[in-house]
């Protein structure tokens, strides 16, 4: 059992505090030879420590950096071509276009014609990759200002623009051909105008005015009109009213679409709706 302490009195107290306080003014502080080898670093010491690293990993990731800006040849290897092509003409999109001008074709009166239905589909289907093409041809400097098209093949440099511009004609002009001769001239001609609706109108004025999405309702509203024109070779009301249902739905598609993506567009300069 520990030894019971000695009750002090108040006065003894008193003094002792008072002596207590005197010899700790009164030491002095360890020289620096008397410390210890396992001492802990201090405060200052370890500041020191990470600013030096801090300096060092910025040293590295400049090196990185500087590494990763500098400019390198891009080659074009042959197995990359047909995935760098399939994202120049939106293939997603193109597939979306030829599968509406499929149902108009199916909705529309008369007997189903296999080798009719394949052409107006093959047709339509490199006209819009044409149109696709050629519109990412011209809007490579803006595509390059937003996160949504910053890797497309021509802004990171992976085709160039005149390879670009070459499979855009070698698409466009099969494509009206087959439309034209091989469906009829109707077809053919609508699917030349839809291009350059896309591509002349469309295109430039998504910078100039929020009209551009009625301009662009109607490029998404013609081909299901193509596949009715295919089927009866003739433009009535059927057609128009595929037409108008797809022409009315794509407003409330793109505005929904748009909204989660006004940052993009603004920073790429576009005049929509949301932004």
């Amino acid at each position: 059992k520990p030894k019971p302490e000695p009750v002090a009195s108040p006065f003894l107290e008193k003094t002792s505090s008072s002596q207590a306080k005197a010899e700790v003014y009164e030491m002095k502080p360890f020289a620096p030879s008397s410390l210890p080898l396992s001492r802990k670093p201090s405060e200052t010491e370890l500041i020191e420590l990470k600013s030096a690293s801090i300096i060092e990993g910025s040293i590295d990731e400049g090196k990185e950096t500087k590494e990763e800006t500098r400019w390198k040849e891009m080659k074009l290897h042959v197995d990359d071509l047909p995935g760098i092509l399939a994202r120049l003409s939106k293939i997603k999109l193109t597939a979306l276009v030829v599968s509406t001008t499929s149902a108009g074709f199916a909705l529309a009166p008369g007997p189903f014609d296999w080798s009719c239905f394949l052409l107006t589909s093959v047709g339509t289907g490199l006209a819009s990759c044409a149109a696709n093409s050629i519109n990412q041809f011209f809007e490579v400097p803006f595509d390059s200002n937003m996160n949504r098209t910053k890797n497309r093949p021509l802004v990171r440099g992976q085709i160039s623009p005149l390879l670009a511009v070459s499979f855009a004609t070698c698409c466009a002009v099969p494509g009206v051909a087959l439309l034209t001769w091989g469906v009829n001239p109707l077809t053919g001609a609508l699917g030349l105008f839809n291009i350059f609706l896309y591509t002349c109108c469309y295109t430039p004025l998504k910078r100039i005015s929020i009209a551009n999405t009625w301009v662009g309702a109607v490029v998404g509203a013609i081909p299901p009109v193509m596949g009715w024109t295919a089927a009866t070779g003739s433009l009535d009301a059927g057609a128009c009213l595929l037409g108008g249902i797809l022409y009315s739905w794509q407003f409330p598609h793109f505005n929904a679409l748009s909204w989660g993506l006004r940052e993009d567009y603004s920073r790429g300069g576009y005049c929509m709706m949301s932004v």
